[in-house]
């Protein structure tokens, strides 16, 4: 028995475990839920005091005003229901148009440049693709992003 015995310590084991799993650095932690993906800037959620809501209002600053939106988007039905209705108003329905010149390629080589198209546009997503980017958009105030 030249070999130590290990004894096994399940809550050593357990805590070194739970910070591998939990240890993500802040800025990258994503909570998803039905409404989207949600990024966390910090670990700290604040809350404001009618003090500091009628100051971030008052000076303008943008960086507080997307807090303040964010932070009302999280607590408040009303003000997440209405950016949620406003988001999914639009329908962001899609049409795919062939484009037929005569002379250029055969029927069966149109038919297929319509299916691809068609099943490049479907691969996009691009009704909740625009409902994620509009929400995010009426969230913050801005969009970043591709027109």
């Amino acid at each position: 028995m030249g070999e130590k015995e290990q004894k096994l310590d399940f809550n050593s084991m357990f805590k070194k475990v739970d910070y591998r799993i939990n240890y993500v650095p802040i800025d990258s932690r994503v909570r998803t839920s039905r409404w989207g993906d949600h990024r966390y800037t910090s670990g700290v959620v604040k809350d404001f005091t009618l003090e500091e809501i009628e100051e971030i209002i008052r000076c303008g600053d943008i960086i507080s005003l997307r807090e303040l939106s964010r932070y009302y988007y999280r607590t408040n039905g009303r003000y997440r229901n209405s950016i949620d209705f406003l988001a999914t108003l639009p329908l962001y329905d899609t049409i795919v148009t062939p484009i037929y010149e005569s002379g250029k390629g055969s029927k069966t080589q149109i038919i297929k440049a319509f299916y691809n198209a068609c099943s490049f546009v479907e691969a996009l997503d691009v009704k909740n693709t625009l409902i994620r980017i509009t929400r995010e958009w009426l969230k913050s105030g801005v969009y970043f992003g591709i027109l």
